[in-house]
């Protein structure tokens, strides 16, 4: 996958990618890649992709008695102020959590951002979230693609202004 135009400009972020399998991966110029199909009237799919470098996500905002579980808002994180991002399974399923530079950490969900959608009276057909980047620090394509559902953690280990 060749590079798009946005991965040519800074920040470049440096990050470690660990997988399900507790593979550890080391990328640089991390760029999220959102792919998806939307149904129109037609019986045809659509097919779509986004690249850049923030994180689209839903919040889990706590109901009223101050457990999890209450309302979702979307919300976004660039990665430049994201300090780690991981998967925990839980009794519940999996939970995704955001943790920010800042020091917070935001228990938040992969759900589809419907700010990208095309046609908004589409169906959505189908969804997938990657991480994409180089292996090489002077690679200028991409030779590096996880699914998010194989990534157990994603450690944000540098922010470059400049290529090197």
């Amino acid at each position: 996958m060749a590079a798009c135009s946005e991965s040519t400009k800074p920040p470049y972020i440096r990050a470690q990618v660990i997988d399900v399998y507790n593979n550890k991966t080391d990328i640089y110029n991390a760029h999220l890649l959102y792919w998806w199909q939307e149904r129109g009237e037609t019986a045809f799919l659509d097919t779509y992709n986004h690249t850049g470098r923030v994180l689209m996500v839903s919040e889990v905002k706590s109901n009223n008695a101050g457990h999890s579980g209450g309302s979702l808002v979307p919300c976004s994180f660039p990665l430049s102020d994201i300090g780690k991002i991981e998967w925990v399974i839980t009794e519940a399923g999996k939970q995704m959590y955001v943790h920010t530079t800042a020091g917070a950490a935001v228990e938040t969900q992969c759900l589809f951002p419907q700010e990208l959608r095309i046609d908004p009276a589409s169906g959505l057909a189908d969804f997938k979230l990657y991480i994409t980047g180089s292996t090489g620090k002077n690679v200028r394509s991409f030779d590096f693609r996880q699914d998010i559902d194989f990534v157990r953690t994603i450690l944000i280990t540098g922010i470059e202004t400049q290529r090197h």
